[in-house]
């Protein structure tokens, strides 16, 4: 079966119509919707970035938090000053 281009683009055109009617994109306030849906995207990952940066820096000072006070420990630091 053949379709002429010019019926096949008038077919797909109207699905497309129809497409973003169905989503609503299809007024004339769609391009500053996209838009927007484009910044609430980078902003949630920008915040995940900074929530993970956060986690990882936390973890980090836990970490080094633990270390220097198992070597104060170990250094004595924890008896009265390391006499006995």
């Amino acid at each position: 079966m053949e379709i002429e281009e010019g019926a096949l683009r008038t077919i797909i055109r109207e699905e497309m119509k129809s497409v973003l009617k169905e989503i609503g994109l299809h007024d004339d306030h769609a391009g500053n919707d996209v838009r927007d849906l484009r910044s609430l995207i980078t902003d949630w990952r920008e915040l995940k970035k900074a929530i993970w940066q956060t986690v990882a820096r936390w973890g980090t000072m836990i970490v080094l938090g633990l270390l220097t006070f198992g070597a104060w420990m170990k250094l004595g630091g924890g008896d009265g000053g390391g006499q006995q």
